[in-house]
C-alpha cells in the first residue's frame, strides 16, 4: 500500500496506475469462466506486480470467485511447493469434508506429503515426493475449490519457487482443470527460474504474458505526494523512472540537499548517496542473509562492480560473492554490466537507496575496504573518485587523481566534481587551478554565490601567482566568474570581467566570446546589435574540429538574429546548429547544454512547438547532468513555448519551476521577472479554462477523457472500453475541439481545473 506520510497522493491515483493491465487481467478472468487459463505477470522489481495482483484478487472476490494467493519463500529456503501450500493450505483446512472425500483416499495421501492441513509431515526434500502425483492431485483440488463460481490462484514471486512449481504449471497447461480456474504467476524477469517460467508456452496460446512497464510521466507524477518542491519533484520523476516502488521511496522525507542543488543521474551510481537520509527503505527481505550482505557491499563499491570487488568489500570468498550475485541477478536487482564479468544495479536509484539504508557501521567498514578491492580489480575511475571523496584526507597522488577526475566530469557531474575538487584543494601545496576548477563546478551545479566568494579570494592573486597569470587560465576563470555574475543578475559587472580579459586570452578561449554573446542577449534591446557582433565573432573563433563549440556558437548566432527580428535567418542558422548538437549524444552535449536554450529562443515567437522541443531537450540534459545553473532559464523558456503552442497547463507548471529556481539562486531581478511571468501564465490558463465552460462534453466523451489522466494510450483506452481504436480517435478529436486543447496534458488540466467543462450535455 502507499506509504502514509502527510500529503500522500489520493487512493484514486494509485488505482489508476496500470489500469490497462488490470483490464487485461479482468478480461482473462472472464475468459477463464469457460476455459481454464494461465497468465504470467512479469516486470522489474518494485514496478507494482504484487499490488496489481492484489487488485485483481479483490476484484475477483467481489465478483464471487474463490481466491487463493500464495508466494514463494522469502530469504531463501522454504519447503517444496511452498507457494502452493501458502495459497491452498488454509482452504484445505476449512474445506467441507465432503469436498475432501471427493478427492479420494489416494490423492489425499499424496497431498498429505505436502500440505500440513491434511496431517502430513514436512518432507525432507523433493526426493521424497512424487512431483507428478502431487501435480495431478493439486489439479483435482483446484477443480473442487473452483466449483461453479470459479477459482483465482495467484502465485507471487514465482521466480523464487522451485522447479516443482514450474512442472506443476506445465501439468496444468497440458491438462487444464475441468473448471473455471485462472492461474496467475507473478515473477521478476532475471535468473534461471524466470527463464523456465518464460519457456512455458503452448501453440494455442494457453499462457498470456503481461509485462508490467514503468508508468508514463503523467501517471508517475500523479502518485507523488503534495508539498514537494519543484526541483525535488523533477529529480524524483527522473530517478524513479516511472517505477512506483522507487517513486514512493524517493518521495519520502526531505529534499536531497538543503540548498536544493541537483545531483546528476550518474551520481546515483557511485559514492555516498545524494538521496535524503529519510528515504524509505526498499524491501530487501526477499534476499538471503548472504545476498543482503553482498548487495550492501556492491552499493558501497559503486556501479558497475565485479564479484571480486564485492568479495573484498564484504569479506566474502569469491565463491560466496558469485553465489550472492547470482541471487541478486535472479531477483532482478542487478544485471550484467558493460563488459564480461561486471554487473550493475537495475536502476541507479536502487543502488543509491540500498547505500542509504545499509547502516552506518556497515557502510563505514565497506568504504574502508572498497578502495583496496577496487584497486585490485581495475575498477572504473568514477568509482575510485567517489570512494576517495569520503575517505581520509588525500595524499598528493590522490589529490592529483581527484583533480583530474573532477576536470573530466565537471560538466557531467558538477556537484560531484565540486566535492572532488574541494577535497583535492585540502591537500597541502595544491595548485590554485584546483580552486578555479572548484569555482567552475560550483557555478555549473547552481551555486553562483559560493563560486563568487571563492573568486574573491583568488582574484587578487592574479598578479603574484605565476600559474594564475597565464592568459588562457585567467580567461577561462573570467568566463565562469562572468557566468556566476550573469546568473545573479549582475550583468554590468559580468561584462566588465569579460572585457578585462586580454585579447590573447579571449582568442585562446573561444568560450569567452560565447559567454559575452550570451550576456549581451540577456541584456535586452539596447545590446542586441552588440550581441549579434559577439555571436559572429564566437563562430569565427571556434576551431572547425570542435563540433560542440561550433554548434553552441551557431545557436547563439541564431538567437541573436531572432532578437534582431531576422526570423528567416535565425531559422536557417538554427537548422545548421540543430543537427550538430543532436549528433553529440547526451554525454557529448554536457559542455554545451545552454546551446539548446538559444535554439529555443531563436524559434520562440513564431514556432512554439519547435521552440518547445529545443527547450525540453535542454531542460532534460541539464537535469540529467545536474547543471542547476540552467534549469531556471530553460524552464522559463519552456513555459513560454508551451503557452505559445497552446498548452497553458504545462506552461503554468514550468513557470512555477522557473520561479522557484530563480528564487533559489537569489537572482532577485530574474526571480521577480519569473514571478511576474508566472502570474501572467496562470491568468492565461484561467482565461482559457473560463472560455471552455460553455462547451460541455457528452457522457461518453467525458468517460474517455477521464482515462487520459492515468496515462493510457488510445490503444489501451480502446481495450479498456471494448471499442475500436478508430472510435477512440474520433472521440479524441471531438474532445480536443470542444475543449480547445492541443495536448493530452491540457485535456487533463482543463478537466481537473474546471469540472463543469466535462459535465454531461
Amino acid at each position: 500500500m502507499p506509504h502514509g506520510h502527510a500529503g500522500q497522493p489520493g487512493h484514486t491515483a494509485w488505482q489508476g496506475a496500470h489500469a490497462y493491465e488490470l483490464a487485461v487481467l479482468m478480461e482473462e478472468l472472464e475468459r477463464a469462466r469457460t476455459s481454464a487459463g494461465c497468465v504470467r505477470l512479469t516486470g522489474e522489481p518494485w514496478v507494482g506486480k504484487t499490488r496489481l495482483a492484489l487488485r485483481l484478487a479483490r476484484a475477483a472476490a467481489h465478483q464471487g470467485w474463490t481466491v487463493a494467493c500464495g508466494r514463494a519463500a522469502r530469504g531463501g529456503g522454504g519447503r517444496p511447493f511452498h507457494a502452493l501450500v501458502d495459497a491452498l493450505d488454509d482452504r484445505l483446512a476449512a474445506a467441507d469434508p465432503a469436498v475432501l472425500g471427493r478427492l479420494g483416499a489416494v490423492r489425499l495421501r499424496v497431498l498429505a506429503q505436502v500440505f500440513p492441513a491434511l496431517g502430513g509431515m514436512p518432507p525432507a526434500g523433493l526426493g521424497d515426493i512424487d512431483v507428478h502425483a502431487v501435480a495431478r492431485a493439486v489439479r483435482a483440488v483446484l477443480e473442487q475449490l473452483a466449483g461453479r463460481r470459479g477459482l483465482l490462484l495467484v502465485l507471487d514471486d514465482a521466480h523464487r519457487a522451485g522447479a516443482e512449481v514450474a512442472e506443476f504449471t506445465e501439468h496444468l497447461l497440458r491438462r487444464p482443470p475441468d473448471a473455471p480456474v485462472l492461474t496467475v504467476l507473478v515473477h521478476r524477469g532475471g535468473g534461471p527460474a524466470a527463464r523456465r517460467l518464460a519457456s512455458l508456452a503452448h501453440a494455442d496460446g494457453a499462457v498470456r504474458h503481461l509485462a508490467l512497464r514503468p508508468l508514463p510521466r503523467e501517471a508517475a507524477a500523479a502518485l507523488l505526494p503534495a508539498g514537494l518542491g519543484p526541483l525535488h519533484r523533477e529529480l524524483i520523476l527522473r530517478d524513479g523512472a516511472g517505477v512506483p516502488g522507487l517513486l514512493r521511496a524517493l518521495s519520502d522525507g526531505a529534499a536531497p540537499d538543503a540548498g536544493g542543488v541537483p545531483h546528476s543521474s550518474l551520481e546515483l551510481a557511485c559514492g555516498p548517496s545524494p538521496l535524503p537520509p529519510t528515504a524509505q527503505a526498499l524491501d530487501l527481505g526477499v534476499l538471503s542473509p548472504l545476498a543482503r550482505r553482498a548487495v550492501a557491499a556492491a552499493a558501497a563499491a559503486g556501479d558497475p562492480f565485479t564479484p571480486e570487488e564485492v568479495a573484498g568489500t564484504a569479506l566474502l570468498s569469491v565463491e560466496e560473492a558469485l553465489r550472492a550475485v547470482d541471487e541478486l541477478h535472479s531477483e532482478g536487482i542487478v544485471q550484467p554490466g558493460p563488459r564480461a564479468g561486471w554487473f550493475r544495479f537495475c536502476r541507479p536509484a536502487v543502488r543509491a537507496l540500498v547505500y542509504q539504508t545499509a547502516g552506518a557501521a556497515a557502510l563505514r567498514a565497506a568504504r574502508k575496504r572498497a578502495p583496496d578491492a577496487a584497486a585490485h580489480t581495475g575498477t572504473a575511475t568514477a568509482v575510485l573518485t567517489a570512494l576517495l571523496e569520503s575517505a581520509a584526507p588525500p595524499t598528493a597522488r590522490e589529490a592529483e587523481f581527484l583533480e583530474a577526475q573532477a576536470r573530466a566530469t565537471v560538466f557531467a557531474q558538477p556537484a560531484r566534481a565540486a566535492r572532488a575538487a574541494r577535497r583535492a584543494a585540502e591537500c597541502p601545496g595544491a595548485p590554485p587551478g584546483v580552486r578555479l576548477l572548484l569555482c567552475q563546478a560550483l557555478v555549473l551545479s547552481g551555486r553562483p554565490a559560493e563560486a563568487l566568494a571563492e573568486y574573491a579570494r583568488l582574484w587578487p592573486r592574479q598578479e603574484t601567482d605565476q600559474a594564475l597569470a597565464q592568459a588562457a587560465v585567467w580567461a577561462e576563470a573570467a568566463v565562469w566568474r562572468a557566468r556566476a555574475l550573469r546568473l545573479l543578475g549582475a550583468r554590468a559587472q559580468a561584462r566588465r570581467v569579460l572585457r578585462a580579459v586580454p585579447a590573447e586570452g579571449r582568442a585562446a578561449i573561444p568560450a569567452a566570446q560565447a559567454e559575452l554573446a550570451a550576456l549581451l542577449l540577456e541584456s535586452g534591446r539596447p545590446a542586441r546589435g552588440a550581441a549579434l557582433t559577439a555571436a559572429r565573432r564566437a563562430v569565427r573563433c571556434v576551431p572547425p574540429s570542435d563540433v560542440a563549440a561550433h554548434g553552441h556558437a551557431l545557436a547563439l548566432l541564431a538567437a541573436a538574429h531572432a532578437a534582431q527580428g531576422a526570423a528567416g535567418t535565425a531559422r536557417e542558422v538554427a537548422g545548421e546548429a540543430g543537427p550538430l548538437l543532436s549528433g553529440l549524444g547526451r554525454e557529448g552535449a554536457a559542455p554545451v547544454v545552454e546551446a539548446w536554450r538559444w535554439l529555443g529562443e531563436a524559434s520562440a515567437g513564431g514556432d512554439g512547438r519547435r521552440a518547445r522541443r529545443f527547450f525540453q531537450r535542454g531542460f532534460d540534459l541539464a537535469l540529467h547532468h545536474g547543471q542547476g545553473h540552467l534549469l531556471g532559464p530553460l524552464a522559463r523558456g519552456l513555459a513560454g513555448a508551451c503557452l505559445e503552442s497552446g498548452d497553458p497547463a504545462a506552461a503554468s507548471a514550468h513557470a512555477r519551476f522557473a520561479a522557484a529556481e530563480f528564487d533559489r539562486l537569489t537572482a532577485y531581478d530574474s526571480a521577480a521577472a519569473a514571478q511576474d511571468f508566472l502570474e501572467s501564465v496562470e491568468r492565461a490558463a484561467q482565461k482559457n479554462s473560463e472560455s471552455d465552460r460553455c462547451v460541455p462534453l457528452s457522457a461518453r466523451e467525458r468517460e474517455i477523457a477521464m482515462l487520459i489522466g492515468p496515462g493510457l494510450t488510445n490503444q489501451q483506452i480502446a481495450a479498456r472500453m471494448d471499442i475500436s481504436i478508430k472510435t477512440v480517435e474520433t472521440y479524441m478529436g471531438r474532445i480536443f475541439k470542444k475543449l480547445g486543447a492541443r495536448s493530452r496534458a491540457q485535456v487533463v488540466f482543463l478537466l481537473s481545473a474546471d469540472p463543469v467543462a466535462g459535465r454531461n450535455s
